[in-house]
């Protein structure tokens, strides 16, 4: 258990954690095959599992697909196309 530091909290510093990074993906027949981060191009191995989520109509809509993919050196990511903006993210967990 951590002692009580007797300081007060900082909500001005309060940050999200695991917020998407926007990155370009390749496609092929609308399956990504290859996500480039920064100046870097991964080959997608496989795409383990894919899912949508669709919420949120009454405030702000939210359309996204989401795939699990195994990248060619092994890695595991999580990416999503956002349908609205149609835009391609990454995001840990």
């Amino acid at each position: 258990m951590v002692s009580h530091t007797r300081t007060s909290s900082r909500p001005d510093q309060l940050r999200s954690l695991n917020q998407p990074r926007p990155l370009h993906i390749e496609l092929e027949d609308g399956q990504p095959v290859a996500l480039i981060d920064s100046t870097r191009q991964h080959r997608i191995a496989s795409i383990q599992d894919t899912w949508i989520i669709e919420d949120e109509w009454w405030r702000q809509p939210i359309s996204r697909q989401y795939f699990s993919v195994i990248l060619g050196n092994g890695q595991s990511h999580t990416i999503y196309h956002d349908r609205i903006s149609n835009t391609w993210f990454t995001q840990a967990y």
